[in-house]
């Protein structure tokens, strides 16, 4: 336990509690309602999630003090949650066995999918024509079935749908054995009356088949991207809905009393129910909570713009934050399929502390990822049967790991094994020792790193030295300094959290709902057809937002157009100041103005092509219903004599010195607010290490946070 506790009276009900399941680990985290802050931490368990989840909070509970999950479930006031297991299920295949109905003639939509294949595919993966190939639709021809109907684009019923049609189409769907069926009619967005009369025939006659309706689950014109989102959502719905349902299950088993609040990709939280019918909503939900954790801690630390960096077990992820904001990616790409799924823009790579170093047969060269060891077995060094050498493997033998206190002393690892891989597969095949080979590991991975973080701020106009660097998961604060140091970047932070941000995250989330409708309109627009289309959907997120229990000033609508220039494919969202006062001809002006300035921002200077035009693609809304921000302790700062945190000294590998030095190693939990400690030295906690490099000084904050200043 590395974060200041204090038991509380079980009857008083004063926990929040947050629990993110990654690749490798479950995370929980507790904030008390004085704001002392505990976390608990858990090898994730693959077979049942929820037995992972469940571990983590005893581990939390039993530092703390009390004697079980249960203890801490009892007297949560709050349970948020984030978990892996839709992109779990799309990247194993392991989904529905799914159907799609759709309008005739369009039965090969999902299919033929846009006409760039290299949607979704590295640099490198695009540049090898032979190795280019759509991806394995999701849905099968042979289970897409069409249906003889036709709403136009006005919404117009140009051929009625009968019901008989319907029902014979979905007989011969489950005669084929399908679990969950997509719906995607043409123009279902100007008039769902047709979906709607599936659906009604669909819980009729199978009720037991998940139904995913795309005017639901996307509202958008595109006809491609709203079939593929809609066929995602019934692909993972069916073990989304399962997961939660065990969950909520086994967590009101344990003494909690309130419904799990499930965090959605675009950065906000929502009920088991509603997650379960959008749970398209939930891939990639884990780090957009890191994302969001990061934008509260940044916001009282006074840093408005920030690259967030999380680096675990399995991937490295980057998000960036400007002037507050979190960047939001309104397509996604998912296995090569563009989605209309709104989520915080996070890019990663497969570069974690399990990632496998290895030898390039054809080149002879060293590679690190992106395949992984995964949970199980995991690095060498876990003694859980791996036997390829990875980042954390090489992190051990140069020293920056603390064989003997891996998560806290929980978890002893294998040094001499990690050694062994090392030398077998990497080092003795070329030519050079064990840390030599550790250390060209370590630094490919940092390398890796440094250029996704060029990609996510360089390549969109952004200059990382105006930036502060958040580095988080178990293994950023390992790498941290050296990324920031190739990015020119000079403040690194290192949060109390930083190997269950994803978890800190979810305890500062707010309840969101996402809506959108899609309406063309060609710039000057009209406005009564502008506040009508606002109108609707502000009406809606109010209904849903009172309906779950929030009113007055605990509600915040804030509104946004997709616009473009005529004739042209990039789209932008422009967002309005918030509110909800009806739009102006001086409100649209400056409205075409930011969408101008950030159109230059994303493309380049110059590349404003005003003379064309703008156009008006999708209206937006995002709903907010305010929870209590969680009141972190805030201590005060003083100059404090580190001796007394000083463990011992071991032998570190830095590349300044080409070779091991001996190295001060400093306990976290005994290092005060304003504690500064000077480079080279090593900072553990039990579930993170801190390697602050030569010439580098690290500073204590009042919220116990890390503070990292390059030196030059």
């Amino acid at each position: 336990m590395w974060a200041k506790t204090q038991t509380m009276n079980s009857d008083n009900r004063e926990y929040i509690i947050g629990v993110d399941i990654g690749g490798t680990f479950t995370d929980c985290v507790v904030l008390s309602e004085s704001g002392l802050i505990t976390i608990g931490k858990a090898l994730s368990t693959p077979d049942d999630f929820a037995q992972g989840a469940m571990n983590a909070v005893a581990d939390a509970a039993q530092n703390l003090g009390l004697p079980g999950a249960a203890a801490l479930l009892e007297s949560a006031r709050l349970f948020f949650h984030a978990c892996t297991i839709g992109e779990n299920t799309l990247i194993t295949r392991a989904g529905a066995k799914t159907g799609l109905l759709t309008t005739k003639g369009f039965a090969d939509t999902l299919l033929m999918m846009r006409g760039r294949i290299t949607d979704g595919l590295t640099d490198e993966e695009a540049t090898h024509l032979a190795a280019m190939s759509k991806p394995k639709p999701l849905v099968p021809r042979h289970f897409i079935e069409e249906l003889l109907e036709r709403i136009d684009y006005k919404g117009e019923v140009i051929m009625p749908l009968d019901a008989a049609d319907a029902e014979a189409a979905l007989n011969r769907l489950v005669a084929k054995g399908v679990e969950s069926v997509a719906v995607c009619l043409l123009w279902s967005i100007s008039n769902d009356a047709h979906e709607k009369m599936v659906a009604n025939v669909l819980k009729q006659k199978n009720p037991a088949l998940f139904c995913s309706l795309s005017h639901e689950v996307a509202p958008f014109v595109g006809e491609y991207e709203r079939t593929a989102t809609t066929v995602f959502n019934a692909y993972i719905g069916p073990k989304i809905s399962a997961y939660l349902t065990n969950l909520s299950r086994v967590l009101k088993s344990k003494g909690l009393k309130h419904d799990p609040l499930i965090m959605q990709a675009y950065g906000g939280v929502l009920g088991a129910d509603a997650t379960c019918k959008n749970a398209v909503g939930t891939i990639e939900s884990g780090p957009s909570s890191g994302v969001v954790g990061t934008q509260f801690i940044a916001q009282l630390l006074g840093e408005p713009h920030v690259i967030a960096t999380d680096m675990g077990g399995t991937t490295f992820k980057v998000s960036v934050i400007r002037d507050g904001l979190i960047e939001r990616d309104y397509k996604p790409v998912l296995l090569q399929h563009r989605i209309l799924s709104t989520k915080i823009w996070v890019e990663s790579i497969g570069a974690g502390g399990g990632s496998i170093a290895w030898l390039d047969e054809e080149t002879g060269l060293l590679k690190v990822g992106p395949q992984g060891a995964g949970a199980k077995p995991g690095p060498v060094c876990y003694g859980l049967g791996g036997t390829e050498p990875t980042v954390s493997d090489a992190n051990l033998v140069l020293g920056y790991l603390n064989e003997d206190y891996f998560l806290g002393g929980k978890m002893r690892l294998d040094k001499a094994a990690a050694l062994h891989a090392i030398r077998d597969k990497i080092a003795r095949p070329l030519g050079m020792s064990e840390l030599e080979a550790a250390s060209g590991i370590h630094r490919i991975a940092t390398a890796h790193m440094s250029d996704l973080i060029r990609k996510a701020t360089v390549e969109k106009g952004h200059d990382p030295r105006n930036f502060a660097l958040f580095a988080y998961g178990g293994a950023a604060p390992i790498h941290a300094s050296r990324y920031a140091a190739q990015l020119g970047v000079k403040k690194v932070i290192v949060p109390l959290t930083a190997s269950v941000h994803g978890a800190a995250g979810l305890i500062s989330s707010d309840v969101v709902y996402e809506y959108g409708k899609s309406d063309h309109l060609i710039v000057p627009v009209d406005l009564a057809r502008v506040n009508a289309n606002f109108a609707g959907l502000v009406n809606q997120a109010m209904r849903d937002l009172r309906h779950a229990g929030f009113g007055g000033e605990k509600i915040k609508i804030a509104r946004s157009l997709d616009m473009r220039y005529r004739y042209q494919v990039h789209e932008l969202n422009v967002p309005f100041p918030p509110g909800t006062e009806p739009i102006t001809d001086g409100l649209m002006k400056e409205l075409y103005e930011r969408f101008d300035t950030l159109y230059e921002q994303a493309y380049g200077q110059g590349s404003a092509y005003r003379e064309a035009g703008r156009e008006v693609i999708t209206f937006r809304v995002t709903a907010v219903g305010e929870l209590q921000k969680p009141k972190i302790e805030r201590a005060s700062m003083r100059q404090t004599n580190i001796e007394g945190a000083l463990k011992n000294k071991r032998d570190v590998y830095f590349e300044d010195y080409g070779k091991l030095v001996p190295t001060p190693v400093y306990d976290f939990a005994r290092l005060e607010p304003g504690a500064e400690i000077s480079g080279p030295a090593i900072i553990e906690t039990p579930v993170t290490t801190v390697v602050v490099t030569p010439r580098d000084r690290a500073i204590v904050d009042e919220f116990r946070n890390i503070i990292i200043t390059r030196g030059e």
